[in-house]
């Protein structure tokens, strides 16, 4: 991505809404599927500047991948050394069996390779250990937010499954969500990609929110996310797949 959203996204991850929700996604999901009594290593691959690594530490020791050196300067500001500089296009820097839960959110979207990014989480992930993915959905939907973070593609739900159909992996969940913001986020995206002609691209993380707007978005956001525990959301800015790796006989 260009190197100032890394700035935008280490000033605002902690608070901006469509971050927050992020880690409320994870937390919650991790709560549900993992076993806290096991000594749980996880892995975030594409730890950017660190906000779901802190959140990995509450469940169990966690490490992290990411290519960007200005990312992993952000990290090390915030004491999180656990981290590997490592390029999501090559083979991960880890044996085989080693994580019970993996998270890669909005990475796939980056690669070319995708499926070999998917073939080695599966390689790594502990048998019965979860992966939890989270991509940009629908292609209709591209804008200068995509080209400003270097997004390869956003996906559907069936191309998703499409993608991890041969591997050997059971599907836990596989849901769009941030679906009841569909409709301001998709014409904000539309308007900034009428208007981009000449224009330096950049994010959505760009715009300034009131703090009484910012807390009401994160409250609609998170109260959707909750949903997911339950419930599949048929439409969405944003896909989520949950794997499993089989046990061993």
């Amino acid at each position: 991505m260009e190197k100032n959203e890394y700035t935008i996204m280490h000033d605002i991850e902690k608070t901006y809404w469509w971050f927050r929700g992020k880690q409320f996604l994870v937390n919650m999901l991790l709560k549900k599927l993992l076993n806290p009594s096991k000594d749980n290593k996880l892995l975030d691959i594409g730890s950017g500047t660190g906000i779901i690594l802190e959140l990995l530490k509450k469940h169990g020791t966690g490490y992290g991948i990411e290519l960007s050196a200005l990312a992993i300067k952000m990290l090390k500001q915030r004491n999180v050394n656990s981290i590997v500089q490592s390029d999501a296009n090559r083979p991960i820097p880890f044996k085989n069996n080693v994580f019970s839960a993996i998270t890669c959110l909005d990475v796939l979207e980056h690669l070319e390779n995708d499926f070999g990014l998917l073939k080695e989480m599966v390689r790594i992930c502990n048998p019965g250990g979860i992966i939890i993915i989270t991509v940009p959905a629908l292609q209709f939907l591209w804008s200068p937010h995509d080209e400003a973070l270097h997004h390869k593609r956003r996906y559907t739900k069936k191309q998703l499954l499409n993608r991890i159909s041969p591997l050997d992996c059971a599907v836990i969940k596989a849901s769009y969500f941030n679906a009841s913001l569909f409709l301001p986020i998709a014409t904000i995206r539309k308007i900034k990609s009428f208007f981009k002609k000449g224009k330096e691209v950049k994010s959505d993380f760009h715009i300034s929110l009131p703090e009484w707007l910012n807390r009401t978005l994160y409250l609609w956001y998170s109260a959707e996310l909750n949903c997911l525990k339950s419930a599949n959301i048929p439409f969405g800015i944003s896909a989520l797949l949950i794997l499993q790796k089989p046990e061993t006989d």
